[in-house]
């Protein structure tokens, strides 16, 4: 995979922004004779298209807090989104920042009707250097919160609870795997340490006390993650 660009210069004169550069791209595994543990390389070579310019390099498409925010403000000032997607704060981060809480799905008609739904929980971005996971977020409220049949029949029946960005200081400060306390949020779902890691606890502590029925959608690199939200009953 090639390595993505943005250049400054391109993004001023002629509003070109990230693009896939560069070639001879290698990776390898250092040679080493000491016994400890070997590092390894990523190399590419690639020409800067200008003098005097600012570029910057990225694995994949950056998808930021700031990103974050301006979609959800347009979410939250959609007259029509608005009436069934819910935004809350769940919570506060360790550098006080905001893990946002998206509650979708069309108003029920009864208790009944409201009892008999289930909940999926979905979540993005608990290793920052996932960006691509923020990007299938986008595409998946993109559709959830459209007027397409097939969405408005899944808010009928279902209650989405998304976390779309579930550890921002890692985003914000560019951490690759743990949040701001240097550990990977995805090993400490068990933790009973609300202040170190406030992201999770408050998670799980929204699923065990909503009291509904969770399908939680796992991505094809989860194999080894446990599931441990998972709690019955649904409570509207």
């Amino acid at each position: 995979m090639k390595p993505l660009l943005y250049s400054q210069m391109d993004a001023n004169t002629r509003n070109i922004g990230w693009r896939r550069e560069g070639n001879e791209i290698k990776y390898y595994k250092n040679n080493t004779d000491d016994g400890q543990q070997p590092f390894y390389c990523l190399t590419w070579t690639i020409q800067f298209p200008y003098d005097q310019d600012t570029c910057f390099f990225a694995h994949f498409y950056p998808y930021t807090y700031t990103d974050l925010q301006c979609y959800l403000l347009s979410v939250a000032n959609n007259p029509i989104q608005s009436q069934f997607c819910k935004l809350q704060t769940l919570c506060r981060s360790l550098a006080g920042n905001t893990v946002y809480l998206l509650t979708i799905t069309n108003p029920s008609q009864t208790p009944q009707e409201a009892a008999a739904k289930k909940a999926v929980v979905l979540s993005a971005r608990v290793h920052p250097g996932e960006s691509n996971g923020s990007w299938v977020m986008k595409g998946f409220l993109d559709f959830i919160l459209s007027n397409s049949p097939d969405a408005q029949l899944l808010r009928d029946i279902f209650v989405f609870k998304v976390l779309p960005m579930l550890n921002p200081d890692g985003v914000i400060v560019g951490n690759y795997r743990c949040s701001l306390a240097g550990r990977d949020l995805n090993r400490h779902y068990k933790t009973i340490l609300k202040e170190s890691f406030p992201c999770i606890w408050y998670t799980r502590n929204m699923i065990k006390s909503s009291l509904f029925t969770v399908v939680i959608l796992r991505s094809k690199n989860a194999k080894k993650e446990r599931d441990e939200l998972l709690c019955g009953g649904w409570e509207s």
